[in-house]
């Protein structure tokens, strides 16, 4: 597939992209497959930013021993507005994010290189961001290993 060149017209023109190039540090110049740029806007679309409170952690205790602060900006699924419910789509589509602050991962930088075991072309290098889409059970063996750390 082809790669596209990500202008600084184009992070300009869109806060919200510029500001999710940085979670997946993607610096402007750079070039990526366009798969990857649909996926980030699909991730757009989705999702938005929200600022933890400490409303949030009396609500929700376990959000510290999962390593959130207060303050901290994390990425969650957008709610639905009102008549915009379709359950259907809920079902069809298991990757949602989940809505719920319990359910959101903290996300997590590589620290050591490491190989993917799943995929053995890609190779995740130092300061790069870790996929959401990792497993717990993945995560904890990386933290084990040294190879990643919280964000």
């Amino acid at each position: 597939m082809a790669k596209v060149t990500i202008t600084k017209k184009l992070v300009e023109e869109n806060s919200q992209l510029a500001q999710l190039l940085t979670e997946k540090n993607i610096e402007v110049g750079s070039k990526i497959e366009q798969s990857e740029l649909d996926e980030l806007y699909k991730i757009l679309e989705t999702t938005e930013l929200y600022e933890l409170n400490p409303e949030d952690f009396d609500k929700e205790p376990g959000l510290l021993k999962k390593g959130f602060e207060v303050g901290q900006v994390i990425r969650v699924k957008k709610k639905e507005q009102a008549g915009e419910v379709n359950p259907s789509n809920v079902e069809e589509n298991p990757q949602n994010l989940d809505n719920s602050l319990d359910e959101a991962k903290p996300s997590y930088v590589v620290i050591s290189r490491f190989v993917d075991k799943h995929n053995k072309s890609k190779i995740f290098e130092v300061g790069e961001v870790v996929p959401v889409e990792f497993e717990e059970e993945r995560l904890s063996d990386l933290l084990e290993r040294k190879l990643i750390k919280l964000a």
